[in-house]
């Protein structure tokens, strides 16, 4: 049978940051990992999601070739590399990374 240390720990780390603390029936702590986790990810999804959009209509219009390439240098010159991608993807690591260490944490001091 696994530790609830191990469990929480590998639910942090293989499902999404912040779901270990369910299973050490810490809700609260576990929030603090999930939403800003779920903020980015979410601003990351919008961020690509309307990039596409505007690739397939750009590709629909016939001003963009079905080049990869082209779509490539496309994809480059639309700015979505910036400032505010770049935090959100840094806020995923460090959510994802701090809730496996703090659940794991918690198990092994025993304040599960």
């Amino acid at each position: 049978m696994m530790k609830p240390t191990t469990k929480a720990a590998l639910v942090s780390a293989l499902i999404f940051p912040g779901l270990g603390h369910l299973v050490l029936k810490r809700p609260l702590r576990g929030c603090l990992f999930i939403v800003p986790a779920l903020l980015a990810v979410g601003f990351l999804l919008r961020t690509t999601l309307t990039l596409a959009s505007a690739l397939v209509d750009e590709i629909n219009n016939g001003t963009l070739a079905i080049d990869p390439i082209q779509i490539l240098a496309r994809i480059h010159a639309s700015g979505v590399d910036n400032a505010a991608t770049n935090a959100a993807s840094l806020v995923i690591v460090l959510c994802w990374v701090g809730s496996v260490a703090d659940a794991y944490w918690l198990g092994r001091r025993g304040q599960a």
